[in-house]
């Protein structure tokens, strides 16, 4: 294996993992929302907290990352 075929395993699993961290934060959240009482109301003003350019930012980069292949 060389340098770079190194290098490319190593950023592929700081992605990984940043995703990771990010998915774990989400899901504490979810759980804050439901032990809450109100979860509907919570889980809203999370997303209204959210400018909209940024959510269509996050959509458009996952739906580039993920492929689905038949």
């Amino acid at each position: 294996m060389d340098e770079d075929q190194i290098n490319k395993i190593k950023d592929a699993i700081k992605e990984i993992y940043e995703r990771l961290m990010l998915i774990e934060k989400e899901q504490r959240l979810i759980k804050e929302d439901i032990l809450s009482g109100s979860p509907k109301e919570r889980m809203q003003k999370r997303l209204l907290q959210n400018p909209k350019d940024r959510i269509y930012n996050k959509k458009e980069k996952i739906g580039d990352e993920i492929k689905i292949e038949i």
